[in-house]
């Protein structure tokens, strides 16, 4: 149970580090001078999988972790931000459109209002959910579940749309796709950076409790 704000980061951190271990890894056996050419281009096509791979489990695993641990704070509605808020009563709200009566959304309404000073019970399981295709779409909507900004990622969408959902995609339905050393280096460090970049945001909105209501 993540409880602290250094049970989280250390948690982060240490999902953080397997995960550039295995990716360097995997750059070193492709630049060295003993892989030939065809066994680099495999390599490549193999890495590119594999880099979409931790990208995608890193923004779940540790947008998960936060989840929990924001939970774990046993702070009341009226404390958090509003994204936190309506993750707690989208399961009222999906039953009050099933139900298609105004009434029902009036117990939704009733339920905020009354339960201002209640402990936020956050949902923590699928609530990170990259649907296996992390794309700059489901991304913004998971930072906003998070209630973390986009904007960092906005400059990056062509990369991770481009260059690395779409190759991984074609790579992992059997297409043929080539994969130049070069590029895939310059790939590496584009998505290890998109990695800090989350990891930064999860540990700043947590040391500065920026997920609370303003």
């Amino acid at each position: 149970m993540i409880k602290t704000k250094e049970d989280l980061i250390d948690k982060i951190a240490t999902d953080h580090i397997w995960r550039l271990r295995e990716m360097n890894e995997m750059k070193n056996l492709i630049e060295t001078d003993k892989a030939s050419f065809l066994q680099k281009q495999v390599l490549c096509r193999a890495g590119i999988a594999l880099m979409y791979a931790h990208w995608e489990g890193f923004v779940k695993k540790t947008g998960t972790y936060f989840l929990e641990y924001v939970s774990n704070q046993r702070h009341s509605i009226n404390e958090l931000k509003s994204n936190f808020i309506t993750l707690i009563v989208k399961g009222r709200i999906d039953s009050a459109h099933d139900s298609k009566k105004y009434s029902a959304f009036d117990e939704v309404t009733k339920y905020i209002l009354s339960n201002q000073q209640s402990r936020a019970r956050i949902p923590i399981k699928n609530v990170v959910d990259t649907q296996s295709n992390l794309s700059t779409t489901v991304l913004k909507e998971i930072l906003w579940c998070l209630g973390l900004d986009y904007v960092p990622f906005e400059s990056k969408e062509k990369l991770i749309d481009q260059k690395l959902v779409n190759r991984r995609n074609h790579i992992a339905h059997g297409q043929e796709i080539q994969i130049e050393v070069d590029d895939f280096a310059e790939m590496m460090e584009e998505v290890l950076g998109l990695m800090t970049t989350f990891r930064n945001m999860l540990e700043n909105c947590t040391i500065t409790e920026g997920y609370k209501a303003a």
